[in-house]
């Protein structure tokens, strides 16, 4: 009788040992719940950018690229019309000098967006064979001139390098912002000034 006590008092003494373990080491439901959305927002974090944040981005990349490209189109418009500009600016200068110095007559013919060099040995105006010419094309903007019915026209240096076809000649068509530090040449008849277009004149720089 003593002995079938003992072991049921045994029995009891272990299935509440286990009750406590049980309540105490397993997880509840809200645990579990709380550790299965914690995973869930882990992995959304880990999965990168929303749609929403990856709009936003490409939209500032958009705005920087536009900006970008609108100041180098400036850039670049400022120094392709300064580079027209002195080269044409060159090209009358050594057409004078050439005539005062080899006692011949110059042509600089001057069309929209070529300009021709003609050493006319003979002063007929016509180019002979052994006559040297040059001619220069300005494809990026437009030549324009004062003369009366505008281009083209020819500026003639007779041989003492003196000109009668006094004329403003300007480079335009570039964008408004671009800011040229030259974009004119004043011809006289006895000098040749570069400068940049102001209030409809040429300012000599």
């Amino acid at each position: 009788m003593k002995k079938m006590e003992t072991q049921q008092i045994r029995v009891q003494a272990n299935f509440k040992k286990s009750s406590d373990m049980t309540h105490r080491g397993a997880p509840t439901q809200a645990a579990e719940k709380f550790i299965s959305i914690s995973k869930q927002d882990t992995m959304k974090a880990q999965a990168g950018f929303t749609l929403v944040e990856l709009m936003i981005v490409v939209g500032i990349i958009g705005i920087v690229l536009a900006i970008a490209t609108m100041n180098f189109k400036q850039w670049n418009d400022k120094y392709t019309v300064e580079s027209y500009t002195k080269e044409i600016y060159s090209i009358l200068m050594r057409a004078r000098n050439d005539a005062a110095n080899t006692n011949t007559q110059v042509r600089v013919a001057l069309a929209a967006n070529l300009v021709t060099t003609h050493q006319d040995a003979d002063g007929d105006g016509v180019v002979d064979a052994g006559e040297p010419t040059t001619t220069k094309s300005y494809p990026s903007f437009a030549l324009n001139s004062t003369v009366l019915g505008g281009l083209p026209t020819t500026i003639i240096f007779d041989r003492r390098g003196m000109t009668g076809n006094q004329q403003t000649l300007s480079v335009t068509g570039y964008s408004p912002n671009a800011s040229p530090g030259v974009d004119c040449i004043v011809v006289a008849a006895t000098r040749i000034n570069i400068g940049v277009m102001t209030g409809g004149a040429c300012v000599q720089q």
